[in-house]
């Protein structure tokens, strides 16, 4: 690959990890693509698998109950003490919603256009 165009790239990383820095900048650049993707499809936000990390010393019930009730989010606890894992159809802004729990210490995961089961 040529080297301006790496250094695009990597410009373009770097600015979508300063708009939302406790979120992997791949995870936002495929939820953005499959936004644009489906823009014209019946159902428009893509499927999000979000695995987050919280502070050591957080109350995880608490977090559990707030993605379940205030996100509308199927969540589960993992074999990790401080990470959840969550998932639902969703756009870039709900992210960006629960990306502003100062408890979180980062979200990564996946999406696609299609539910998977």
């Amino acid at each position: 690959m040529s080297q301006e165009l790496e250094s695009i790239y990597d410009q373009y990383m770097s600015n979508l990890q300063k708009c939302l820095p406790n979120v992997d900048p791949n995870l936002v650049h495929r939820v953005m693509y499959l936004e644009r993707k489906l823009s014209s499809e019946y159902i428009q936000e893509p499927q999000v698998i979000l695995i987050i990390e919280y502070k050591s010393n957080v109350k995880m019930d608490r977090k559990l109950y707030d993605l379940r009730e205030k996100f509308s989010l199927e969540a589960e606890n993992t074999n990790k003490h401080n990470v959840l894992f969550a998932m639902s159809r969703m756009k870039l802004d709900k992210i960006k919603q629960i990306a502003s729990d100062d408890d979180i210490v980062k979200i990564s995961g996946n999406a696609s256009p299609i539910i998977r089961s």
